[in-house]
């Protein structure tokens, strides 16, 4: 809403028909949204005469213009002029209240930008340190004497256990052996003593079979008996002394190398 001047054209150009002809161009070029024109038009007019509807009209251009600020200041000067319209001040007022909150909003964007963000350094991973390899330190010769004992003894009782497994095994072996050797023996007296063909020849084929099959099992347990005999003598074997001569590093001051060690 644009408010018409009340100033009436004279003859010739003067100042209040020229305010009068600048109002009313400025209201074409308000209604054609060319609001820069309408800004510049309404600014002459006022500056010739300072009528209240020309300050309310040039703070709606620069309202529809986006000049905030210019516009907050006309509207607040026509809310504090005492020629202003009861109505018309009443939107001014609540336009200035806008504006104000607009411009104050303006302020701080503007604030925000020129302020340099800092970014924090992004935190230190503290990794922890890995534990230092633990060396073992050489044996002396005591340590790898109690070294060498305990293999053989841990050797020693292996050897035990395989001797009570295998000579366990032969002996069923050699067991089942022993009972198809006497089945087949049995056999062999009843085919002595058996008249007919049919029946000798049934006693002679079982004996055979049985028989073959003992011979098999009397092999299978000899081997278990040579298997039992070696783990039976290494779980009863002595320990073998140390050697009397060996090779020790040596380190010393100029640098290093073996040395011959013996036991007398």
């Amino acid at each position: 809403m644009l408010v018409g001047t009340l100033c009436t054209p004279a003859r010739g150009e003067s100042p209040e028909a020229e305010v009068e002809r600048l109002a009313s161009e400025a209201v074409s070029a308000y209604k054609g949204a060319d609001y820069k024109r309408a800004v510049e038009l309404l600014q002459k007019a006022y500056d010739i005469r300072q009528v209240p509807a020309l300050l309310y009209n040039l703070a709606k251009a620069y309202d529809k213009l986006g000049d905030i600020d210019h516009a907050y200041d006309a509207y607040r000067q026509y809310a504090n002029s005492a020629a202003a319209d009861p109505k018309l001040k009443v939107r001014a007022e609540a336009r200035v209240a806008a504006l104000n909150e607009a411009r104050r909003k303006k302020a701080a964007e503007a604030r925000a930008v020129d302020t340099p963000t800092t970014t924090p350094p992004p935190p230190v991973e503290n990794k922890p340190t890995p534990p230092a390899e633990q060396v073992a330190p050489p044996l002396n010769e005591e340590a790898r004497r109690a070294q060498s004992h305990d293999e053989f003894m841990r050797d020693r009782h292996r050897a035990r256990v395989a001797v009570i497994a295998a000579g366990g095994a032969t002996v069923l072996v050699a067991a089942v052996a022993l009972g198809l050797s006497v089945n087949a023996l049995s056999l062999q007296h009843q085919f002595d003593r058996a008249t007919l063909p049919d029946d000798k020849s049934r006693f002679e084929s079982q004996a055979r079979v049985q028989a073959g099959v003992a011979d098999g099992l009397w092999c299978v347990a000899a081997v278990g008996a040579g298997v039992t005999g070696y783990y039976l003598y290494r779980s009863f074997r002595h320990e073998p002394p140390p050697p009397l001569m060996g090779l020790l590093p040596m380190i010393a001051p100029g640098g290093g190398g073996l040395v011959v060690a013996g036991r007398f």
